[in-house]
């Protein structure tokens, strides 16, 4: 699992967590299963059984039930009673719940952001990040792609300063990773070209005092997602 995990360069989930969590043998095995999830390696659904992970992460029954415990507080894990720990599988309505939440948490944290002085010195690195998003999708990157895209809102939320914003946004998108593999959906190259033009342009209208602007780019940019996840979500009723 390590092996595929690393594959891409583009920061994976686990990285952008607060760093003060990670100097530990249970955050070395959370990230790992973390990743994987994200990254679409470990599929919803998935079981995951305590005496594999223990093999593959080279440590004690006891943290991989930490880990595990871990992730089904943040919903990315199921713990079934006699049945084991499962990756954690999203329904529709859960999809509209978290991309509707992201709508009204970005939206919020946008307006904060054009708040802020020196803006345009700030998000010189999210710039750099979408320059490093297009190269993953012209190159059929899609860990990358799908990292990068994800970085991207995180990354707008860590500039806050704000450490539960932060670990909201970071959660939130996660999730956002999972609902996507359990649709299945293997997005054309066309529409992760749309999505880098839609973040650069999102950074252009901050960075030249539109907030309002930007804001409803945000907003038309998530719900995009939602419809065609619905769609997905449809398709395989």
């Amino acid at each position: 699992m390590n092996n595929e995990i690393t594959l891409s360069s583009a920061p994976a989930t686990s990285s952008l967590i607060l760093e003060e969590r990670h100097d530990s043998e249970l955050f070395r095995v959370y990230a790992s299963i973390l990743d994987g999830i994200t990254d679409h390696i470990l599929l919803p659904g998935k079981k995951l059984t305590e005496s594999d992970l223990c093999r593959q992460m080279v440590c004690s029954r006891n943290t991989v039930r930490g880990a595990l415990s871990l992730l089904a507080h943040d919903k990315i894990v199921d713990l079934q009673p006699n049945r084991g720990a499962f990756v954690h599988v999203p329904d529709v309505k859960e999809m509209r719940d978290v991309f509707n939440a992201r709508i009204e948490m970005e939206t919020m944290i946008l307006s904060m952001l054009a708040e802020m002085p020196e803006l345009e010195k700030r998000l010189v690195p999210l710039y750099a990040m979408i320059e490093q998003e297009h190269q993953a999708s012209s190159s059929g990157d899609r860990v990358g792609w799908n990292r990068l895209s994800n970085a991207f809102h995180v990354e707008l939320a860590r500039l806050l300063e704000n450490d539960v914003l932060f670990d909201i946004m970071n959660t939130l998108c996660a999730r956002s990773s999972l609902i996507v593999a359990v649709c299945g959906m293997q997005e054309p190259r066309s529409i992760n070209d749309h999505t880098h033009s839609e973040h650069r342009e999102i950074l252009d209208l901050l960075v030249g005092g539109k907030r309002n602007r930007a804001v409803k780019i945000m907003r038309k940019h998530l719900t995009a997602c939602i419809e065609r996840l619905e769609l997905s979500f449809a398709a395989d009723e």
